[in-house]
């Protein structure tokens, strides 16, 4: 199914810029690497699973020649969406807890991806109030749908989800800086300020402070007791055990799919602190993951292709970008590789299909979108031929 879009969309493969065509071939060399890790193996059936998900990022290419070719720019659209997203989950986690009474929001498929993307969602909408949006009560629809979905990412309990919610006012701040001279462009800080203030609100609710105080209750007993079972104890179990595993195969990791048995075996010999860590088959973070099932060449390019090199682009993107459309998807790219950077540190994000499928529509979509409208913008800037500007 990947070969026929491929070979179909791949005559625009020229037409591509060489920084373009790196980073596509950079997300076939991420799944590249994940396959040749098999060679360490044991468990083929996980194996294909996992690569499954990686082969999602291979999937970049062909749809990114689509967008390119028939110059899409579905801005609007991720944007309506999202809005729509931030009502939706505010109201699916009102009616788990308040409603229902769960401990927590989840939504269909988990509390993390749940939560992760509320927060992810809550800032594609501040973009959009910063960059496009010019009307008041557009804006203050906006603010609100802001506000309830990172509600909703409280009541999720995702602790990691709220890490980058500090960093979105200040993505903002940074990407517009420049602006904030133009008396029009205040609206920037304002977004930023009301994101600072809601924020800071949040983290004193009772629901809040009182998962941080379980965050730090569980780094206590993982202290005094490494081997209980607790949210925080275990991915600190999994993060030591994947090192452990590095140090046995350094180059290309125990195997993309082997992770569950390799756990199994620790327990067995009696190198894990904690026998809780079989019930998993991921080390809760991208980054100790990558070093567990790729080695170092799995975290090499797990890093560069997927979060440093995309992240360059955008900021590239941003700095030639001058139309509010051009500026709403480059900021969203920044947005997106520092959220999935930040979020990856507690969760294994590629271990998840919401996740992993979130990543690649969003990467499409925004980057498509921000060379498409910066060189139809320049196109149409241009005198037409036997004219002189």
């Amino acid at each position: 199914m990947l070969l026929l879009p491929a070979l179909y969309y791949g005559r625009g493969w020229n037409t591509l810029s060489t920084w373009e065509q790196r980073l596509m071939l950079g997300y076939v060399l991420v799944f590249a690497v994940m396959v040749l890790s098999m060679v360490n193996a044991q468990d083929f059936k996980e194996s294909g699973q996992m690569l499954e998900r990686f082969l999602r990022l291979a999937l970049i290419v062909p749809i990114y020649l689509m967008f390119r070719r028939f110059r899409f720019c579905m801005g609007r659209e991720l944007a309506a969406g999202a809005l729509v997203a931030c009502f939706a989950m505010g109201a699916q986690a009102i009616y788990e807890v308040m409603w229902q009474g769960e401990s927590h929001a989840e939504g269909y498929y988990h509390k993390i991806v749940f939560g992760d993307l509320a927060v992810w969602w809550a800032a594609v909408v501040a973009v959009l109030a910063t960059t496009v949006v010019k009307n008041g009560w557009a804006r203050a629809v906006i603010a609100v749908a802001i506000s309830v979905a990172l509600y909703a990412s409280v009541l999720s309990q995702t602790r990691g989800a709220w890490l980058f919610i500090p960093l979105i006012p200040a993505i903002l701040l940074w990407s517009q800086w420049h602006m904030l001279k133009n008396s029009r462009n205040w609206i920037v800080a304002g977004v930023a300020a009301l994101m600072v203030i809601g924020g800071g609100a949040a983290f004193q609710s009772q629901k809040v402070m009182g998962g941080i105080e379980r965050g730090v209750e569980e780094l206590q007993s993982f202290e005094n007791n490494p081997g209980e079972l607790s949210s925080w104890g275990t991915r600190l179990n999994l993060w030591r055990n994947s090192l452990l595993l590095l140090q046995e195969t350094p180059i290309l990791g125990s195997g993309v799919g082997d992770f569950r048995v390799d756990m199994e075996r620790l327990v067995e010999e009696e190198r894990s602190w904690s026998r809780h860590v079989v019930l998993f088959s991921h080390a809760h973070s991208i980054y100790f993951d990558a070093l567990a099932r790729g080695g170092i060449l799995g975290l090499l390019t797990t890093v560069s292709v997927l979060l440093v090199f995309p992240f360059v682009i955008f900021a590239r993107e941003l700095r030639r970008s001058r139309q509010p459309w051009s500026r709403f998807y480059a900021i969203g790219g920044v947005m997106l590789i520092a959220a999935f950077a930040v979020f990856g540190f507690s969760e294994g994000l590629w271990a998840r299909n919401p996740l992993v499928n979130t990543y690649v529509t969003g990467l499409v979509v925004l980057l498509a979108g921000a060379v498409n409208s910066r060189e139809d913008s320049a196109q149409n800037a241009s005198p037409p031929p036997g004219e002189y500007a």
